[in-house]
């Protein structure tokens, strides 16, 4: 992430290869000179910050927010370690400001269910007792709606302290949602795109709207274009073939309704994981192993 000129790099593991911990570390964009650093389990293990390939998040105020994966808990007995947790840190010098970790963090880090294997969204000011919103849902594929606020820290019993918690409601997530004009939409893994309504805060309970497609390992990261208020489309690559070297395929669905899918056509090379659409001037980019593919209005 680029914020204020300077760059953030969360770092984890590669195929959990002890040893290892979880580091943000950030950078002066002009000179490449090492601003500061934080590791998210300075006395244990674990902790990666990877997110399956999303950038931390910011506010409006320049707090970051983060979500970690397995490892050392202690946070909740006076320590600093932060396994299976949403951090949210000063943007200089990177201390802890607030932090929530699930009631179940150890069994988290014991099944390998890692909180911190999707991104975190921010969402826009909402009404009702809790207008700063964060998302966050990870590999038990439960969602939390918390009080960026007030994260909520730690409760050994459950997690009524943050604003909502959907069981269940997706499968294990491997992904960033995406918003838009009041609507949730997230991608997991073996799973549908599903379309949830954010009213006064909460989500709605199901969803209000289902693709028919399923997709494959680690889902999608979505993103969505309109002109402005209307005309929404929400862009996905679907990477179902990774796993055997085919092609990747860009699809499009009504931003409105996500059970009815505008496009489907394969790119030109090969799928890669976390890969996201980018749209920008009337082009939609989607990047594979070998290429990258550039999309835009026929001409007439």
């Amino acid at each position: 992430m680029l914020l204020n000129g300077v760059v953030y790099i969360g770092f984890g593991s590669h195929a959990d290869t002890p040893p290892w911990h979880g580091w943000l570390l950030t950078y002066n964009a002009t000179t490449l000179q090492q601003v500061a650093s934080f590791n998210t389990t300075p006395n244990g293990s674990g902790g990666a910050i990877w997110e399956s390939g999303c950038a931390p998040a910011a506010d409006a105020n320049g707090n970051i927010y983060v979500a970690t994966s397995n490892g050392t808990f202690d946070a909740s007995a006076g320590g600093s370690d932060y396994g299976d947790s949403v951090l949210k840190l000063n943007p200089g010098t990177l201390t802890v400001l607030d932090w929530f970790s699930p009631f179940n963090t150890d069994y988290l880090a014991d099944n390998d269910l890692d909180l911190g294997s999707g991104g975190t969204m921010l969402l826009p000011d909402q009404p009702g007792p809790h207008p700063h919103l964060l998302v966050v849902a990870g590999k038990q594929g439960v969602i939390h709606v918390i009080d960026r606020d007030n994260l909520g820290h730690f409760s050994s019993v459950s997690d009524t302290q943050i604003v909502q918690e959907l069981e269940g409601a997706i499968s294990p997530n491997f992904s960033t949602p995406a918003y838009w004009q009041g609507s949730i939409y997230y991608i997991s893994q073996y799973h549908d795109l599903r379309m949830f309504a954010l009213e006064n805060g909460l989500l709605s309970v199901p969803p209000v709207a289902v693709s028919q497609e399923y997709f494959g390992y680690a889902g999608a990261s979505p993103s969505i274009s309109a002109n402005g208020t209307s005309n929404g489309i929400l862009w996905l690559i679907d990477t179902n073939r990774q796993s055997y070297g085919g092609p990747a395929a860009l699809r499009a669905y009504d931003a409105t309704n996500v059970s009815h899918e505008l496009y489907s056509g394969f790119l030109g090379g090969p799928a890669v994981k976390f890969t996201v659409p980018t749209v920008i001037n009337g082009k939609v980019y989607a990047g594979t192993a070998s290429e990258l593919d550039v999309f835009g209005l026929l001409q007439r």
